[in-house]
């Protein structure tokens, strides 16, 4: 397993309405860069932060003057592989020039998210960091778009055993449960941690961990949950 450790103290301090403090950073970088080279790069680096917040600036950006940089948007967006950025993807596929079609093709090989049918995924938050419930559902809602990204199909909140048991045979599903915890990290910072389990059997897979530090409760959640789902993703190969 993998623990992650996020530094976010000073990048957090600059996020507006929670959002990905990296992305905030790139994001305002390719709308202010007048090189299409650092446009480009800017779009590269988007994708690697993994974050849903990515999406929209590089929606934005396949749409540029610059053949380059609409090319370097589309592997970006291959790298998130949300439902949203395959959708941008596919809108853009008649693309005037042949070699950001590629790339988009490209992009759309690699970066459609699993099948719907591949993982059936329950969802629990505990609280031991004491936020208001509303963080607790802000945190549920970040890791059920995570997993929704992944192809997951999600499990509503209640489901009795036979009733999940039943979803799961009938879609050849692979049933997974997350049993999430919000921990206190020193004065100002989150853990979360999860534990994954196989549902509704629950029998225990792993755990995973990362902690932030500094901003609000909610950039902190937007930068934590991709990075644990992705580090749990790639140890039980969901992708």
């Amino acid at each position: 397993m993998r623990p992650g450790v996020l530094v976010l103290a000073l990048l957090l301090a600059a996020s507006a309405y929670g959002e990905d403090a990296r992305v905030s950073f790139l994001r305002k970088q390719l709308a202010s860069a007048k090189d299409a080279r650092l446009r480009a790069q800017t779009c590269t680096l988007l994708g690697k932060t993994g974050s849903p917040d990515a999406t929209v600036p590089l929606c934005s950006a396949i749409k540029d003057a610059e053949s380059i940089v609409r090319s370097a948007a589309a592997a970006g967006l291959a790298e998130i592989a949300t439902p949203e950025a395959v959708a941008c993807l596919k809108a853009a596929e008649n693309d005037r020039d042949p070699n950001v079609r590629k790339a988009i093709e490209r992009a759309l090989d690699t970066g459609q998210p699993a099948a719907t049918g591949g993982l059936y995924v329950a969802i629990e938050v505990k609280n031991e960091a004491s936020l208001p419930g509303d963080m607790v559902q802000f945190a549920y809602d970040q890791l059920k778009t995570q997993m929704a990204g992944l192809g997951a199909t999600i499990a509503p909140p209640g489901e009795t055993k036979s009733q999940a048991q039943a979803a799961i045979k009938a879609g050849k599903l692979k049933g997974y449960l997350l049993r999430s915890n919000l921990l206190p990290n020193g004065a100002t910072g989150l853990k979360l941690e999860i534990l994954i389990m196989t549902y509704p059997d629950q029998a225990l897979q792993g755990t995973w961990n990362v902690k932030a530090a500094g901003g609000k409760p909610e950039a902190q959640l937007k930068a934590m949950v991709p990075k644990v789902v992705n580090d749990a993703a790639y140890d039980l190969e969901w992708k």
